[in-house]
């Protein structure tokens, strides 16, 4: 048997203990060490003065050098045996037993058994029948003694084993028949002695690692909840039965602003309750309703002033009684939630607000237009004026989209002068706002006329931007419910609105019934858009999106129209088009087929990402095309990505929540695309489960020198992080843009920075490029 067999025999022979992990092991060891140690003197004196008997009995000439000779070698031992055992327990505990200290205790159990086992082998057949006795008495004793280092077996078996064998010896070379019967009886002691020391040390390394493991669990937890106090947010607090602090953290006397002489003994209601009596349905009032009753209370939020300043805690707490009867007091735990609370708020406003402007966003002017619809019932008519600046793309393009930011501002500030109970404004998307009239600001076309009229007037007046004058103007589109309806009333303010940019810009014009025909340029465009797909006029670009280390990990899917006359059309002028007369559905669907079958052909840890029109959610199967895309193409689920715009959510219905979730099913991934511009919503977050969030680039233009809007990305990551989702910046154009985003934990990235949009045979070079053959993408 091996020296590993040997140690491992020497921990535990039981097999459970096997899967004792290193350290538990280890310190199983140590512990069956110490036992042993503490018991090995007493074996030791014991045996030892057993061998001074047996010289002093049997010292006559023919034993003396034998007897010598026994002396000689067994005091040594024995007194290093002693040495060993006392140093041991001298010393600090060891953290684990090594390898050449077993060996050393086995081959000292050994030795001393062996001398031990001489006796009866030299002395037994030549005594006499008293000596006989004597001698079989002090063996079986001695054999007896090896119980003492049971909780190391082979130790055990080592001493006990040699003089077992040796009694063996010592009864057969007397020849007679009485002592072979005495032998059996001996075999049958023996075997129940190597029983007894195989089950006390099960037992005894059981007990071991049950303490080794209580130990640790009491360790573990204290450990956890001295972290819990000096680290963590929260506290623990615990009061006497007359409701008077008994413990104080550290955090408490933070967070409390106090100091612990003045918490110790502090009445609960001094902490808690506010210095006056609170108005009715303050969340003071339930919690010592729950007091005074005696009941647990959880997460109750509490409004506090803290020297002087508006803080909020959570509290929880239960009553302990004394042997289960006696109220002894409370304990529980709490947390300054200030912070998050404000966070919170704040994500909250940005979610209903237009981050650029301060103005409300689509999603709050939704809930303005919801309440108007309600309203209806009571005679309570409303209109809907449709607004869009008109030469503000010049203004973007000529002086940069810094200078047309600060103009939407002023044009929101402007705005703000019209703002009432019945007069609700709203930043929709770029250069598009909304007002909602109601009540007398909606009583008449007239005061409609006069509200259109003064906006108009109000935005025409030049800007002074940075120095720079400038002089913009702005279309509106007016419809008035109910007489133009109130399901419809947004697209025909919309109608309205064409018409005016159509008529010259710079005014305003009410719906009317035949406004809804088709522009002749627009029809023009869109019967040509009818044919491009079968006459092979659609080409895919593909921009990268790689990690925040340089990473690249997919490919996001752009779409270009060829015009046989026209040349390239901004997706920004056929797009809509293609939603509004149904040709998105039958382009989606070769758009998905060929951008699963390109991606086939990248490296398998590339992805593909397409976008989704809201028109794809209502009007087709969108769960079957993208099955079908994946069978044909032969490309894996988790490589496709599906990026939904905010705008699917403005009237979401059970079918696209159905939706949905049937695409989250097959694997795919989905992304919240331009997550902030218009449509944000806290409560699509909740309820729906993305996997990334990418934030637009108008959020990202001025990183990293403009503040708020770093702040405001920084709130959106953290926000996505907690929620377990990935974070996409797009526009990323510059290396300190980039530097920016990385700092505020932003996950992966996209812009003219790594790469333009190209064509599906450049991706290939884009994969096989030196810097990507290394795995990152670098700036050109």
């Amino acid at each position: 048997m091996s020296l590993e067999m040997h140690a491992s025999f020497l921990v535990d022979t039981d097999r459970e203990h096997n899967s004792l992990d290193a350290s538990l092991r280890a310190r199983v060891r140590v512990e069956q060490f110490d036992v042993a140690l503490r018991l090995v003197p007493f074996t030791v004196l014991v045996s030892l003065s057993v061998v001074q008997v047996i010289v002093y009995l049997f010292w006559i000439p023919a034993n003396r050098a034998y007897l010598a000779g026994l002396e000689a070698a067994i005091l040594p031992l024995a007194i290093a045996v002693l040495h060993q055992c006392w140093l041991w327990r001298s010393r600090p505990k060891p953290r684990e037993v090594v390898g050449s200290f077993v060996r050393l205790a086995v081959s000292a159990a050994y030795a001393y058994g062996c001398l031990l086992a001489s006796i009866p082998v030299m002395l037994f057949a030549g005594a006499d029948s008293h000596g006989r006795l004597l001698i079989a008495a002090s063996c079986a004793g001695l054999i007896a003694t090896g119980l003492s280092a049971a909780v190391l077996p082979r130790i055990a078996v080592g001493f006990s084993g040699p003089i077992i064998v040796g009694s063996f010896f010592g009864l057969a070379a007397t020849g007679e028949l009485f002592y072979t019967y005495v032998a059996i009886l001996l075999a049958f002691y023996a075997a129940f002695i190597v029983f007894t020391i195989v089950h006390l040390s099960h037992l005894v390394t059981m007990r071991v690692v049950a303490q080794v493991d209580l130990e640790r669990q009491q360790e573990f937890t204290h450990l956890l909840l001295n972290d819990f106090e000096e680290n963590a947010s929260d506290w623990l607090w615990e009061t006497d039965a007359e409701l008077r602090l008994q413990h104080v953290s550290t955090r408490l006397i933070e967070v409390a602003r106090s100091s612990e002489r003045q918490l110790l003994g502090l009445p609960l209601e001094r902490l808690l309750l506010p210095a006056t009596a609170p108005p009715d349905g303050h969340p003071s009032i339930a919690l010592w309703t729950c007091i005074a009753e005696r009941r647990a209370f959880r997460n109750l939020i509490l409004p506090l002033t803290i020297a002087g300043e508006q803080r909020t805690w959570v509290v929880s707490g239960k009553p302990t009684f004394t042997d289960g009867v006696s109220f002894a007091g409370y304990r529980g735990v709490g947390s300054d939630v200030t912070e998050k609370r404000r966070s919170e708020e704040r994500l909250s406003y940005l979610a209903m607000h237009d981050s650029l402007t301060d103005l409300p966003n689509r999603v709050l002017f939704q809930k303005f237009l919801d309440h108007a619809r309600d309203q209806l019932a009571a005679s309570e008519r409303f209109a809907v004026l449709a607004l869009d600046l008109d030469e503000f793309k010049s203004v973007n393009d000529t002086f940069g989209h810094a200078a047309g930011d600060k103009l939407l501002r002023a044009v929101a500030e402007r705005l703000q002068a019209f703002k009432s109970s019945d007069v609700q404004l709203a930043r929709l998307a770029g250069d598009e706002f909304a007002v909602l009239a109601t009540g007398k600001a909606a009583r008449d076309r007239h005061t409609l006329a006069v509200l259109a009229s003064d906006i108009v007037t109000a935005v025409s007046s030049t800007f002074t931007i940075e120095s720079i004058r400038l002089n913009i103007g702005v279309s509106i589109g007016i419809a008035v419910a109910p007489q133009d309806g109130d399901l419809e009333i947004m697209r025909r303010a919309d109608l309205a609105l064409y018409r005016t940019k159509s008529e010259g810009r710079s005014g305003y014009c009410f719906y009317e019934a035949e406004m809804d025909e088709r522009i002749e340029a627009r029809r023009a465009l869109s019967t040509d858009l009818r044919g491009a797909l079968d006459r092979n006029e659609f080409l895919l670009y593909f921009q990268p999106i790689v990690t925040k280390e340089g990473h690249l990990r997919c490919f996001e899917t752009l779409l270009r129209w060829q015009h046989p006359t026209r040349g390239f059309v901004s997706p920004a002028e056929f797009i809509p088009l293609a939603e509004e007369t149904g040709i998105i559905i039958p382009m989606g669907e070769w758009i998905l087929q060929q951008a699963c079958t390109i991606a086939k052909q990248w490296p398998a840890d590339v992805s593909v990402a397409v976008n989704l029109s809201p028109i794809q959610f209502r009007h087709s199967d969108l769960p079957l095309l993208v099955r079908s895309a994946l069978r044909e193409s032969g490309l894996a689920a988790s490589r496709l990505e599906l990026e939904i715009t905010e705008s699917v959510f403005l009237e979401a219905t059970p079918a696209v929540k159905v939706t949905l979730a049937e695409l989250r099913e097959m694997g795919l991934s989905l992304s919240l695309d331009d997550f902030g511009t218009g449509y944000s919503s806290l409560s699509y977050l909740r309820r729906l489960a993305f996997d990334k969030i990418k934030i637009d680039q108008s959020f990202v233009r001025d990183l990293p020198h403009e503040h708020s809007g770093a702040a405001i990305v920084r709130a959106i990551i953290d926000l996505a992080t907690s929620l377990k989702m990935t974070v996409i910046a797009e526009g990323v154009e510059t290396e300190a843009q980039r530097r920016c985003l990385a700092s505020l934990g932003c996950h992966e990235l996209q812009g003219y920075l790594f790469s333009t949009p190209v064509p599906a045979e450049e991706t290939k070079i884009l994969t096989n490029r030196l810097g990507l053959r290394r795995g990152k993408i670098h700036a050109a």
